[in-house]
């Protein structure tokens, strides 16, 4: 019964954004993109309702409810508030979006790691579609750490090119591909590198998956950095639009964009790296609770480690 509600608000407020898009509160659409409207509040349906259902001996803890919430908090203000009007006049307010979109969102939602929640709150077609043989195969393919890095990237940098990023913010379809791509890429990405499970729940190693998420940090610095420091205008469309703030020259507002894409990314994927060791850490503190050792054998402390 949620999801039907849920549809009728999308269709009140996408008519309301046609007839009145200059009366709309901040909080409303700039531009109503259907599937992230719907994604959005529809994770946060199923949410609410795994979170009902779920046992509570295995209830995930506040910080995971709040880092999960938060992320689908960001994605909607970014893409589905009046944010979305200055992301298209600024580019360093664009590149704001695009990492929130494709970084800092995506981290945050992996980060609290729902699936079971999820699971328990989604309609029991939509479950059997998602755990039937061919999704599963797919997933096999897509969520290789490879096959994510790639995807990564180039969802995320391919609208960097310059002729690509002003094609799609002179096309609004291309311009929700963009924007659709880029959370996509970062989802899979990060829901691969922030996986907290051991192996084999996972399929790959957490020291995989922690070099995965660093590496993909150099070819972002090599562009974004050029982006930053460059003295060509790589960006026209923001002049030909009309920036927002015009006492921002063209320089200055992409060498702030290029800088929001090189500085927080690289923390993060620094990041990515530490919590990747630090869960290799606590499953071998586990693994060693239930490790008996074989008979005769002798076991030597560590004294570097305490342990």
């Amino acid at each position: 019964m949620g999801e039907i509600w849920i549809l009728l608000a999308g269709l009140i407020v996408d008519l309301a954004c046609r007839l009145y898009p200059a009366h709309l509160p901040y909080v409303f659409p700039f531009i109503f993109n259907a599937p992230v409207f719907l994604g959005c509040w529809l994770m946060l349906l199923w949410y609410r309702r795994g979170m009902a259902r779920i046992p509570l001996a295995r209830r995930p803890g506040r910080v995971r409810q709040v880092f999960f919430v938060t992320g689908i908090g960001l994605v909607y203000f970014v893409l589905q508030t009046h944010f979305e009007y200055l992301s298209q006049h600024m580019f360093f307010l664009n590149r704001v979006q695009a990492v929130t979109i494709g970084m800092v969102a995506p981290f945050c939602v992996a980060i609290g790691w729902m699936s079971e929640v999820l699971a328990l709150g989604l309609p029991a077609p939509l479950l059997r579609a998602c755990r039937s043989e061919t999704v599963r195969r797919l997933g096999v393919v897509l969520f290789h750490p490879l096959a994510a890095m790639a995807i990564f990237l180039v969802t995320s940098d391919i609208w960097l090119i310059p002729s690509v990023h002003f094609a799609a913010m002179i096309d609004p379809n291309l311009y929700a591909v963009m924007n659709i791509s880029c959370l996509l890429g970062g989802m899979l990405f990060w829901l691969v590198v922030l996986d907290p499970r051991p192996r084999p729940a996972a399929r790959f190693s957490y020291l995989t998956r922690a070099a995965c998420g660093f590496l993909v940090m150099f070819p972002q610095i090599a562009i974004s950095s050029y982006i930053a420091l460059t003295s060509q205008d790589l960006y026209s469309f923001y002049t030909l639009c009309g920036r927002l703030f015009p006492s921002i020259s063209p320089g200055y507002d992409q060498m702030l964009g290029g800088m929001i894409q090189w500085i927080p990314p690289g923390m993060m994927n620094t990041a990515a790296l530490i919590i990747g060791l630090n869960s290799l850490r606590l499953a071998d503190i586990e693994a060693e609770k239930t490790f008996v050792p074989p008979p005769g054998a002798k076991v030597y402390e560590a004294k570097w480690t305490g342990r």
